[in-house]
């Protein structure tokens, strides 16, 4: 299969962090460093929370999330095959109807040195407004670029301590929900 499919990667896919070396096969070779166009902020609770059901670990998640001035977010751009898509939907938590964080939409991205511009798929915040407004009231940062620091301050869900290795699903703790 071609391929040639767009995908920004904001958060732990981008190389060098902590899920990239576990899909790299499914990500493929880094075609470059981008940035959105439109404004968008990488939105970070000041708790550690998750409401991935995919996920083990209570986190300082990270969110994409439009219409934040003055942010542009900086990721990796690679070419992805279409059956990747599907993968990607599990890891983020939106596959089979699940209503995880994130949603699966197309973003418009310009590679950093100015030599082209994509409509790739991403996955930003699935309640954008609800990501806004704990933003707004002190509950969170906003930043232009994922920092590796949040990944690093990770531990187990609840359930994961109680059941350490069982395959999930997970606790849900909403990152929206605290402050």
């Amino acid at each position: 299969m071609a391929r040639d499919i767009p995908y920004f990667a904001y958060g732990t896919l981008q190389v060098g962090f902590p899920n990239h070396g576990r899909f790299v096969e499914l990500l493929g070779d880094r075609i470059g460093r981008a940035r959105t166009v439109e404004a968008y902020a990488i939105v970070v609770p000041k708790r550690p929370a998750c409401s991935n059901p995919g996920c083990p670990l209570l986190h300082r998640m990270a969110a994409l999330v439009p219409g934040v001035e003055p942010f542009r977010v900086d990721g990796d751009l690679f070419m992805l095959e279409p059956d990747a898509l599907a993968e990607l939907d599990r890891l983020e938590g939106c596959s089979d109807g699940a209503l995880g964080p994130y949603v699966r939409g197309n973003i418009d991205v310009v590679a950093l040195d100015g030599a082209g511009t994509w409509r790739a798929t991403g996955y930003p915040a699935r309640e954008p407004g609800r990501w806004r407004a704990l933003l707004d009231r002190g509950g969170a940062e906003a930043s232009s670029e994922y920092q590796a620091s949040l990944s690093a301050e990770a531990t187990s869900k609840p359930c994961c301590v109680r059941a350490p290795g069982h395959a999930g699903p997970h606790d849900v703790v909403d990152p929206l929900g605290l402050d």
